[in-house]
Parts: C-alpha cells; structure tokens; sequence
C-alpha cells in the first residue's frame, strides 16, 4: 500500500515549487552537492537543476508528466528545445571552466514515462549527442517512487511500528471524526530521533523525510477533500517543531530555523487551500454540511478554530507572504457570514468552547470590529442562555457521549454544572468592552447563581508543561468572578507583572505568538488571557 501512495503522491506533483523541489532534496540524500536550484522568471537555458558528485557533473531538465510527442518537441518550453539550450549555450559559456574536461550528464527528470510514440526520437537524440564526455540518463516515475521509498524515507518511518502508523494514518482518512493520532506518533518519533542526533548531516537527512512524508500524508488528504485535516496536520508539525526547538535551545541555530519557516509556510497553504474549499459555503444557509445538528454543532466550532488562529496569525504576519490569497480582513469578514448563515456558531456543545470564541473575540478586537464584537458578544449571551433555559447545557467533560445524553435529556445536567470557563471568558469580554448591563446580567440570573465563573491563566515557568498533552491541564491557576465587582476585574485584568511575564514565554521571546494560539486548540486548553488583556490595558503600544 505505502509504495502504491507513494506512487500516486510522486505523480501529483507539479513541475513548479513541487517536483522541483522534492527533486533536489532526494540527490541531497543520496550525497549530491546541489550547485543551484531552480529560480521563477529567471533564463535557465535549459537546466533546471545543476549538482555535483564524484567530480562529474549532473544538468536535470525536470518536466511533469509522461513525455509526448507534445512534449518533446511540439511546444513552448520543450524537452528538446530545452536540450539544445544545454548545448547551444549552458555547456559552452556557463559551466565553471574546472568541469571543462570532466563527465558531463544530462539527466531528463519526469513524474511520468516516457510514451512508446516517442521513445524512437529519445533514444535517436541520446545517441546522436553522446560523447566521452558528454551521457545520458533519465529518472522517469519509478525511479523517483524507488528514491523516495528507499532514501526520502529514513529508517524511522520504515520501522515496523511506524509502517503500520503511517497504514492508519492514510486508512482513517476517510472517518468523519478522523483523529491525528498516528500522525502525532510519526512526527513524535522523527523529533525523537532529532534530540539524540548531535550529526548536522543526519539531521538534514531526518529533517528531509519528515518533510516528504507531511506532503504525502497532505497529498492524499487533499485528494480525498479532507482539507481541515490537512490543516490539523500542519498545526502538529508546527507545534512539534516549536517544542523540539525549545527542548535543544535551537531557536537561534540556521538549520533548525529553515526548517520552522518551511513549516510556517506549510501551514499557510494547507489554510489556504481549506479556505478555497470553505468559501463555496459560507452564503449558504446552514451550509456547512454535517449529518445533524450536533454534528453542524461540533464542526462549527473546529472550522471557527481554525479560522481564527489563521487569521491571528496573519495580522502580525501578512507582509511576509508574497502569495496568500486570504488576509486576517478577508478572514474576519468570512467568519462573519458564516456566524450569520450557520446557527450552530453559537450553540456551543462543550465548555471549554470559549477557546474558540474567545480567538473570535481577539480577532475582532484587532481588527477594530467594535460593533461586531458587541453584537456577536450579546449573541453568544442570548443563545447560551436559551440554551441553559431549556437545560441544554455545554457541558464540562469533553465526551460526545455525555453531549447526547443532555441533549436527549437523558440526564439532568443542572446538578453538574458547577462551574465553567466559557462564563469566564464572556463575562471578561463584557467588562473589558465596557458592556455594563451584560455583566450586570451574568451576575445577577438566576440561572447562573450557582455556577463558578471561572477564568484560567499560567506564568511563564508554567510553559513547559503546556508542550504535554498530559501535563497541560494540570499548569497554571484559575480565578473566580462571582464576587468581584467590575472595577476589581479591571484591576485583576491589568496586572503589569502578567504582561511582563507573557512575553517570556518563548511564542512570545521569538516573535510566534500563534504556537500558543495552537497550544490552545491542540490540547483543549485555555488561551492565556493576556493575549487580549494587553490590547485593553494601558500598557499596549
């Protein structure tokens, strides 16, 4: 089966930023020194690629799919025009004078075969132009497939556990409620054999097949439209990269930075492409498409999660991609039609749902969305507490078995409903905008007297704990509301040493705040309050 998505992964690629770029990674593995990559708008006169073994020298012309007679010699940017360039220019002005008189090799690279049609003129070409000096080759899909299998996957992905991991991985694709749990043991194991690795070259070689097995693991996904999944792998790579740096103390080392902006990057594009997918919904009513309600519910929520830390994301972080197509306004203003088109945005099933909202609620707060915060903020008041008055409760546990037992009213959930952080984090919201009748209310209904209305928050030293899922829960402290007034909340909300402690945290010290953001919605943990605290408080810039 591996070798079959391989396969399948390998002749997907397109010529640009993917075949062009798996290519010279694999020679890499293979102890090639690359002497120049491939560059958009710039004339190559025919070679792609350049690299160097064993004091000969290697001219890739890299083309996607089967060669044709098309292909070959019938259209813009043609195999053999390509060819004759190598020789009517590259080789006689542009290769460095020391390879001169050394073996020169002209490999044609393709993520397809080579057609029976055409195969006649290849073959007439290769033998025409061959010399001492001057070879052939050519590496066709199954050469690639067998490069990929034998050196772009280390003997850490092709140990038995991890075959059988990477089997499950790729077979639940198809599961509505698909769990990233053996992706999340992949890429456990791949940092693993990362911090017990001291050789740079090794290293590069790990770092190369984790990077090919996320893009054929976001391959399949893609192709089988599971783009939130593709996401979600992304903000595991991503977070698993941040916690490895920070165990080996390597946000500073040149390797292991390459390596975090390419996985920024790929988080970029695997949110990318789920917004081209998710944008065919959003003015549809109730368009997001799920089996029943709770269902609509459930996913409501992971697609506003998504969303928002996206677009968080971007408001620090726009000017550095060139080629996003989305940015944190036309991000915002999707969320808002999909709030305003689906119901289930604000019914939430569980408590610990204020993560979202309360990404939602930060993100219109950067974006200067006053009106739309009040008016989303009122809702979420109203449509919880509809909730609550028909004993609908968002309950504590995050069992989707108990959610059906409440919503069936198989259980009376009042007795349970203690306390709750989702509580929390609107009653701050009402105090720090200044909606005084809305806190007013959340003190004072009787459907909430006996509720604890709770916030949680963490320092710094806590930080090390966030980075395991089962540590997380147990860091940091809560802070209850009941019987502090207003002008108290402000005082507990603008706590100069909280601010000063927020930018230890090392998403903060290194300019990535979003690795919290992802800590977040990772292990169903709190955001940290100063997050938004800070954008109110006298101290922001």
């Amino acid at each position: 089966m591996i070798n079959l998505v391989i396969e399948d992964y390998v002749a997907s690629l397109k010529e640009k930023d993917e075949l062009d770029v798996l290519l010279p990674n694999l020679l890499k593995l293979k102890g090639y020194s690359i002497k120049n990559l491939p560059r958009t708008g710039e004339r190559q006169f025919g070679v792609d690629l350049l690299a160097e073994k064993n004091d000969e020298l290697f001219l890739y012309v890299i083309k996607q799919g089967d060669l044709t007679r098309n292909s070959w010699d019938n259209e813009v940017n043609a195999v053999r025009q390509s060819i004759d360039e190598i020789f009517d220019v590259y080789l006689s002005t542009m290769v460095d004078p020391i390879y001169i008189n050394k073996q020169k090799n002209i490999v044609f690279v393709t993520n397809g075969l080579i057609r029976d049609a055409v195969r006649p003129n290849w073959e007439g070409y290769k033998k025409r132009h061959t010399t001492n000096l001057i070879k052939f080759d050519t590496i066709l899909l199954p050469d690639l497939v067998k490069m990929v299998s034998n050196f772009g996957f280390n003997e850490t992905l092709f140990s038995i556990e991890m075959h059988s991991n990477l089997r499950k991985c790729l077979y639940y694709l198809d599961e509505t409620d698909y769990q990233t749990t053996y992706f999340k043991l992949i890429i456990n194991e791949y940092f693993k054999e990362l911090l017990n690795t001291q050789n740079e070259k090794k290293e590069r070689r790990i770092f190369n097949s984790m990077w090919m097995l996320i893009n054929l693991v976001n391959s399949y996904a893609f192709e089988k439209g599971r783009y939130r999944v593709c996401v979600e792998f992304s903000e595991v790579a991503l977070f698993s990269m941040w916690k490895y740096m920070k165990k080996k103390k390597a946000f500073e080392k040149e390797l292991e930075t390459e390596w975090l902006y390419k996985l920024i990057n790929n988080y970029s594009k695997t949110n990318e492409r789920f917004l081209d997918n998710l944008i065919e919904f959003i003015d549809l009513p109730q368009g997001i498409p799920a089996h029943n309600s709770l269902e609509h519910r459930l996913l409501c929520f992971d697609i506003l999660g998504i969303l928002t830390v996206y677009g968080l994301f971007l408001c620090g972080a726009e000017k550095l991609f060139r080629q996003i197509k989305y940015s944190s306004k036309s991000i915002t203003n999707i969320i808002i039609q999909l709030l305003n088109n689906n119901s289930g945005f604000f019914y939430p099933l569980y408590d610990n749902d204020g993560i979202e909202i309360s990404m939602l609620l930060l993100l219109l707060k950067r974006q200067n969305r006053s009106e739309d915060l009040a008016n989303i903020l009122n809702g979420y008041i109203a449509h919880i507490t509809s909730m609550i008055e028909n004993k609908k409760y968002p309950v504590l546990e995050r069992r989707f078995s108990l959610v059906l037992d409440v919503e069936f009213g198989d259980i009376d959930y009042m007795q349970r409903y203690k306390s709750s952080f989702l509580w929390g984090i609107i009653k701050e919201w009402t105090v720090l905008t200044e909606q005084k009748e809305l806190s007013e209310f959340i003190s004072e209904t009787e459907l909430l007297k006996d509720v604890d209305i709770q916030n949680w928050n963490c320092k710094s030293l806590d930080e090390e704990g966030l980075f395991n899922v089962s540590e997380a829960h147990n860091q940091g402290y809560t802070s209850s509301y009941n019987k502090l007034e207003d002008k108290d909340l402000i005082d507990l909300f603008n706590d100069k040493d909280d601010f000063e402690d927020f930018l230890k945290f090392s998403f903060n010290k290194y300019s990535f705040p979003t690795i919290g953001l992802i800590i977040s919605r990772l292990h169903r943990l709190p955001v940290i309050p100063s997050y938004w605290r800070i954008e109110f408080s006298k101290y922001h810039n």
